[in-house]
């Protein structure tokens, strides 16, 4: 057997990612309350998030495109602060700007990028993302071959459409990929189901749940990585 490709997530996969949502959630409303206090006062980061919920439950598709989900919030609260559309639109596309910027400014876990580098010189590597990360504002795009998103693909892990689309990217077969992720369903199990080798990505010492067959091959630490992907070519 060998192994051609590797997928990766990335939300904590490569680097842990709720204390960065957390800022940049903060970052997002103090500019909203500098520019804006208006809107600051009816709306505090719980209510923004509170209707953010409250629009997935009117189109639940918005969970595959989370950049649609939260302009649709901030357009919202433009709008009702009584601003034209055009206007609305415009301070949107700002605050949004103001989050991303933030949303990427990550810390990888120990060894990302010397494990990454290592591996990019032997395999294709591919990321396979529900978020709205920027490989290249984090810096790191010109090590993979490719980058999905639930957004660009427009359907978000655990079903197939991302994974089928890594095949297509990289010209390679199922049996001759494996996908590195952190999260049991959307990862783990996905892959498996549409045909790939699965490394479970237990970076933040997680529990397995306990209503799934456990993984065969997981790791803790990113260095143990390329050893295990070696434990696939036997």
């Amino acid at each position: 057997m060998t192994i051609k490709l590797i997928t990766l997530d990335l939300d904590n996969t490569l680097w842990p990612v709720h204390d960065v949502i957390r800022r940049a959630e903060k970052a997002s409303f103090d500019w909203l309350s500098a520019t804006h206090p208006e809107i600051s006062q009816q709306f505090d980061v719980q209510a923004l998030i509170a209707l953010r919920k409250k629009l997935v439950q009117e189109n639940p598709d918005y969970l595959h495109n989370l950049t649609a989900l939260r302009k649709a919030a901030l357009l919202h609260t433009f709008r009702n602060a009584g601003m034209s559309d055009v206007e609305a639109s415009k301070q949107t596309d700002i605050a949004f700007q103001v989050f991303h910027e933030a949303r990427n400014q990550v810390e990888m876990f120990p060894d990302v990028m010397a494990v990454l580098e290592q591996l990019a010189d032997d395999y294709q590597l591919g990321a396979l993302t529900n978020g709205n990360a920027d490989l290249k504002k984090i810096g790191i795009a010109e090590l993979f071959s490719f980058h999905h998103s639930s957004e660009s693909i427009g359907r978000r892990k655990p079903e197939p459409d991302m994974f089928m689309a890594a095949l297509a990217s990289s010209g390679v077969k199922a049996h001759e990929a494996v996908h590195l992720g952190d999260h049991p369903e959307e990862d783990v199990r996905a892959a498996i189901q549409h045909g790939f080798h699965a490394i479970w990505a237990n970076f933040l010492g997680e529990s397995w749940p306990a209503h799934f067959p456990e993984p065969t091959l997981s790791i803790s630490q990113w260095r143990d990585l390329p050893r295990t992907i070696e434990q696939l070519h036997d």
